[in-house]
């Protein structure tokens, strides 16, 4: 498969739906527009441009430089589509390692002014708050695990 760096947005549609153009316009997309937006949906926005290790070797260079870009998206590598890396700028990958330490930081604090009160977390809030510190979870969603818990 060839690799998708360099390509257009049009070349991408096209490849996504087939036949880049009807038998009856051929200056108009063979997809129906809601196809388009649920094709670029899944594919731009929800899942991540996976490179081959055989790609990823070739384009070296640009993928370093697509990462450097303000604002990019990391770019996975793995056999088989499969995502088995991420390459991603230093920037990005400190700004990540920042939002972890103050989600640590936030859960450390509120911890400790729970035990303050002379009070100690259950296995479940306990489980809650090292989900929301390693980010598996946001604050949001324990707030409404806890409420659904307790208005049964």
């Amino acid at each position: 498969m060839q690799s998708q760096l360099g390509s257009t947005q049009s070349e991408k549609e096209a490849a996504l739906c087939g036949s880049p153009t009807t038998t009856h316009d051929r200056s108009r997309p063979a997809c129906l527009p809601q196809d388009v937006y649920t094709i670029r949906y899944t594919c731009w926005v929800a899942a991540p441009e996976i490179l081959s290790v055989r790609e990823f070797r070739t384009g070296l260079t640009a993928v370093i430089k697509q990462v450097q870009e303000p604002g990019a998206d990391p770019v996975f590598v793995g056999a088989h589509r499969k995502p088995e890396a991420v390459i991603m700028s230093v920037s990005r990958y400190e700004q990540l390692q920042r939002a972890a330490a103050l989600r640590r930081e936030a859960v450390t604090e509120a911890l400790a002014s729970v035990r303050a009160e002379g009070l100690e977390p259950s296995a479940e809030g306990l489980d809650m708050f090292e989900a929301i510190a390693e980010g598996r979870m946001t604050v949001q969603e324990a707030r409404e695990r806890t409420l659904a818990r307790y208005s049964r």
